[in-house]
C-alpha cells in the first residue's frame, strides 16, 4: 500500500460492503439503458433507416439428373451409416449431416 501524504484525500472511496454499491450499479444500469434507448435516435439522424434493395432475378441452370444415380448415391449413403430409425424400406428416407463441434 502506498503512503498518502497528510493533506491529501481520495476524491472518492468506494467500499464492496456499502448497501450503496449494488444500488449505484443498478442505478448506473438504468441511467445507460435510457441513455441509449433515448439517445439512438440523435445519434443515428444522419444514417440512412430505409435501405433500398434492387430487385435481381437469378437464372440457375438445372442439371439433369438420371433417376439411377440418384438411387445409386442414396443406396451408398444409406449403407454407410450407423444409425437408424425407422423402417429402413421406406419410400422417404431422411438423412441429418450434423457436427457436434
Amino acid at each position: 500500500m502506498i503512503d498518502q501524504p497528510q493533506g491529501d484525500k481520495p476524491a472518492l472511496t468506494v467500499v464492496i460492503q456499502s448497501w450503496w454499491t449494488p444500488a449505484l450499479a443498478v442505478i448506473m444500469l438504468v441511467v445507460g439503458l435510457l441513455a441509449g434507448y433515448f439517445g439512438r435516435p440523435l445519434i443515428g439522424k444522419n444514417s440512412p433507416t430505409v435501405v433500398d434493395v434492387a430487385a435481381t432475378t437469378t437464372v440457375i441452370p438445372t442439371a439433369t439428373v438420371d433417376a439411377q444415380q440418384v438411387k445409386q448415391l442414396m443406396d451408398s449413403i444409406v449403407s454407410h451409416t450407423t444409425h437408424f430409425q425407422g423402417d429402413p424400406n421406406a419410400t422417404v428416407t431422411l438423412i441429418e449431416f450434423s457436427d457436434y463441434q
